[in-house]
């Protein structure tokens, strides 16, 4: 094979790219994650922050990307979605832990049809869940509650 042509399959490679092009969501809402409660101490968790949740659906099975990243995989009955994560390994210099994330949601798209307060489209809960810790500070078997609102962006 001719340098010319090593040079022509390296250049068509890379005009290529990395791979396919992600496959468009079925539906994207702008979910506000609060947390709660921490199960082990009772105490109210000052946790806030938004995400963005693209649900993709196969008859009832869904899975769940936030950001971009697979997530979790569940399943939809109409407007009520059931799902579980992966377990997710947390790595810390004071000792790693795994958790999981189990929740559920009532949701609507651009159609609406679904009994939600006006101004929302999302309304959920989730259970944040340690099921391993070598963290003396994470203690495994607890769970930290969290409560879900958001609105329907595409």
């Amino acid at each position: 094979m001719s340098a010319r042509t090593c040079t022509g399959l390296i250049v068509a490679a890379l005009l290529v790219g990395c791979g396919p092009e992600p496959e468009a969501p079925d539906g994207e809402w702008n979910v506000t994650v609060t947390g709660t409660a921490d199960s082990c101490t009772g105490e109210e968790v000052a946790y806030q922050e938004l995400f963005t949740y693209q649900l993709f659906f196969d008859g009832s099975a869904t899975t769940i990307r936030i950001n971009n990243e697979g997530f979790a995989t569940g399943s939809t009955s109409g407007c009520r979605l059931k799902y579980e994560s992966a377990i997710w390994l947390e790595e810390d210099p004071a000792g790693d832990f795994q958790w999981q994330i189990a929740g559920e949601a009532t949701y609507e798209g651009a159609a609406g049809g679904c009994d939600l307060d006006e101004g929302v489209d999302w309304v959920g809960s989730e259970t944040l869940k340690i099921v391993y810790s070598e963290n003396e500070s994470v203690v495994e078997g607890c769970a930290y509650d969290m409560e879900l609102t958001g609105v329907f962006g595409g």
